[in-house]
């Protein structure tokens, strides 16, 4: 019988891509209820509790480049860790779930003669939320103020009730010399992009700042426009390459 493989699935904690070293990773979501009972009550009664949720991940030993181990550990003492599991992989358009998160467990198992894993369980900080990769890019400067805007994805309107939120994790940077990238994500009612909004602005990120990742948020636009798109601009004198990767959707306020 033939086995397939989730050779494909993307995972990415912060501007790390984890996905050559991450071998199973599951998302569950958790309305736990609230215990109300009463005195006077003939029986018990609860209410729904604050949904939460959780990424399970397990990888393996890796202390080289992605150094998964080491970030592991760098994420035992932080807080608000961007997760983003992407089942079909890290390719533009692809849809997956995107989570701040903080570590909750980090076991080592292995059994002798086995290869040793690092298995993470991060609780969920804030509300997650269903993302769809609009830009996977790397942008090549060439000494001079270039502008390149990317695909317009039809992801319907979304109203003022809603928060709308982008991850932009830049997990390369190459080349020489000084240059910036300023990074937005505009909409527009149309595909023709003939007076795009800006939806959500990133700012900028240098070549002394190296490998990052920025979010940003902003209130739904209120059911207007529902096409989305990356806008970037590099500058500067030297001739740097930035390899982005670009996340965006909503969640309920």
């Amino acid at each position: 019988m033939a086995r397939i493989s989730a050779k494909s699935a993307g995972l990415m904690v912060d501007e790390f891509d984890f996905s050559g070293v991450s071998n199973s990773m599951d998302l569950s979501f958790v309305e736990a209820p609230v215990d109300v009972t009463a005195f006077a009550d003939t029986e018990m009664t609860y209410i729904q509790g604050k949904p939460g949720f959780t990424f399970n991940v397990n990888g393996l030993w890796s202390t080289a480049s992605p150094n998964y181990d080491g970030e592991m550990f760098t994420d035992l003492t932080a807080t608000s860790r961007r997760v983003g599991i992407y089942p079909g992989g890290l390719t533009e358009g692809n849809v997956g779930y995107e989570g701040a998160t903080f570590i909750s467990a980090s076991p080592r198992i292995s059994s002798t003669g086995d290869a040793i894993a690092c298995n993470v369980t991060w609780q969920g900080e804030s509300a997650p939320f269903r993302s769809r990769l609009i830009e996977v890019n790397t942008i090549t400067c060439n000494g001079s103020t270039v502008e390149v805007t990317g695909t317009g994805y039809n992801l319907g309107t979304i109203a003022a009730t809603n928060t709308i939120f982008g991850v932009w994790r830049m997990v390369e940077m190459g080349g020489s010399g000084s240059n910036t990238i300023a990074l937005e994500i505009q909409s527009e009612n149309n595909n023709s992009w003939g007076s795009p909004t800006t939806a959500l602005n990133f700012g900028t990120i240098t070549h002394s700042t190296g490998v990052s990742f920025l979010t940003a948020s902003a209130t739904g636009q209120a059911g207007v426009e529902s096409w989305f798109r990356v806008k970037i601009q590099s500058s500067g004198t030297g001739s740097r390459t930035f390899k982005n990767y670009v996340s965006f959707g909503y969640y309920v306020t």
